[in-house]
């Protein structure tokens, strides 16, 4: 059966419970191809086949159906209809589903905004010494910390050259004693840019994710567990101590860049959880060439350990308080620059 299949079939039976026979032939009429009913029993039938976590969460997603497709006719505006898209995919709680058209985004943001913000850029400035730099069209930063420490600070992973510039923050920063990788804020990216980062933070190859990828229309339809290894990008890469900073802003491939950084030894991880974003979304394109995305793989730590929608926990819970920026202080740097002068 191909994806959407059961959806298709699915589909049709929820709207005939919901619908007065007068009405339910307009509801499943083909025509227009592109039409507000037909676009809107797309989406769902695509996040019926595709979304990953139906069975962790237990949503009863034709019950969602029931609750919003009813709401669009062949008259819906756009606008309505995007308003009505997007409540819809709000149901799902997953930062990854998104609905884009060509003026208007929509992404559930509450695993972002539910949680303290834990980093304000402009607190660094008191704390870094030279030598200092940029690199990646400014996505890397680093710089000098009390007791001789480096601090590389990666804003993100969706640009080219992140592991370049961490190679140059390390060679501007020399032999350290102990190293800062702040990636706060960081909301991800590409996979690829985060293996080049790590790999120069890595001795060894070493499993650091298993995912399991959607594989047909059930919800419980997964193919087998594919093991995900990080591995060193160069000769010689840096095997001091680290410290990695984290808050609820760091999500998807930045959580990726936490899992690598797991394997090594000798980290610690300071701040709060991540943002809890492991699933890969795939972009769909519904009737009228808007654009969805849907989560569609369940990835798990090395030891099995779900982190969809909880994040991953530091090792050492630490947070701003308002009178800290007040103060213009950030104790969640001050925590890793003790750890490390320990």
């Amino acid at each position: 059966m191909r994806p959407g299949a059961r959806g298709a079939r699915t589909l049709a039976a929820l709207v005939a419970a919901v619908t007065p026979w007068g009405c339910l032939e307009a509801l499943l009429a083909p025509e227009p191809a592109d039409g507000p009913v037909a676009v809107a029993q797309a989406a769902w039938i695509e996040i019926d086949a595709y979304h990953a976590f139906f069975e962790q969460t237990g949503m009863d997603w034709d019950s969602v159906g029931t609750v919003y497709l009813p709401r669009v006719s062949a008259t819906t505006t756009d606008a309505d209809l995007f308003a009505i898209l997007s409540e819809m995919i709000t149901e799902l709680r997953d930062g990854h589903a998104r609905l884009r058209t060509p003026s208007a985004s929509f992404a559930w943001d509450g695993w972002l905004t539910e949680r303290p913000v834990n980093f304000y850029e402009t607190i660094l400035g008191s704390y870094l010494r030279p030598p200092s730099g940029t690199g990646a069209g400014g996505v890397v930063r680093w710089g000098t910390l009390s007791g001789g420490l480096g601090y590389v600070r990666i804003a993100g992973f969706g640009v080219p050259g992140i592991g370049e510039a961490v190679d140059l923050a390390l060679g501007s920063l020399g032999d350290v004693p102990g190293l800062v990788v702040d990636i706060r804020g960081n909301g991800g990216g590409s996979d690829t840019h985060v293996k080049a980062a790590a790999g120069r933070l890595l001795s060894r190859r070493a499993h650091f994710r298993s995912v399991r990828y959607k594989a047909g229309p059930g919800h419980g339809d997964f193919g087998p567990e594919i093991r995900d290894y990080m591995e060193p990008t160069v000769d010689d890469p840096y095997d001091g101590p680290i410290v990695v900073l984290q808050n609820r802003g760091v999500f998807s491939a930045a959580e990726t860049f936490v899992l690598a950084m797991r394997t090594r030894s000798n980290v610690t991880f300071v701040g709060d959880s991540t943002g809890g974003g492991s699933g890969n979304p795939i972009p769909r394109e519904l009737p009228n060439r808007w654009v969805l995305w849907v989560s569609r793989w369940q990835a798990t730590t090395p030891d099995g350990s779900r982190y969809e929608g909880i994040g991953l926990a530091p090792d050492v819970l630490e947070s701003i308080s308002e009178q800290d920026l007040a103060d213009e202080r950030d104790p969640i740097l001050e925590r890793a620059i003790e750890l490390l002068s320990n």
